[in-house]
């Protein structure tokens, strides 16, 4: 017998048979094997299962930045407010010998859109601090 944390759950998939292990989640975490074999599985269980299955496509962009992030935070508030449908994240490296210091999400359902936020917002910050943007098959172009 084991003990579960409060308000946890134990997650049986509906296709697994007899020999399928049930997969512990918490809130909105799955807590997964270490095993790299056994995690890869349950990954692919969860995402069958459990995850919101929106019919919605998403279209992403990443945009790697030689700036660091307090040098264009303006020009990504800007964006963030014209394009409100979308979804952006910014994450900053803090290696000192780093040479993406920054690097910009913008995702949203229309492509055009994300392809307009991203290419308004290398246009706000420069050419000169723009390394590359790639897209969600981690295709990497040069700016």
């Amino acid at each position: 017998m084991a003990v579960l944390p409060e308000n946890s759950q134990l997650r049986i998939p509906s296709n697994g048979g007899p020999e399928t292990w049930p997969i512990l989640q918490c809130g909105r975490v799955f807590v997964l094997p270490g095993v790299p074999q056994f995690f890869e599985e349950k990954l692919g269980i969860i995402c069958e299962n459990f995850l919101n299955k929106s019919k919605e496509k998403k279209y992403l962009r990443k945009i790697h930045l030689s700036a660091d992030e307090v040098d264009i935070v303006h020009f990504l508030d800007q964006v963030v407010a014209q394009f409100s449908e979308l979804d952006f994240g910014s994450y900053p490296f803090f290696e000192e010998d780093a040479v993406v210091k920054t690097v910009i999400t913008v995702e949203g359902s229309s492509e055009d859109s994300v392809k307009t936020a991203a290419a308004e917002l290398v246009r706000m910050v420069g050419d000169d601090v723009v390394l590359g943007i790639d897209d969600r098959d981690g295709t990497l172009s040069a700016a």
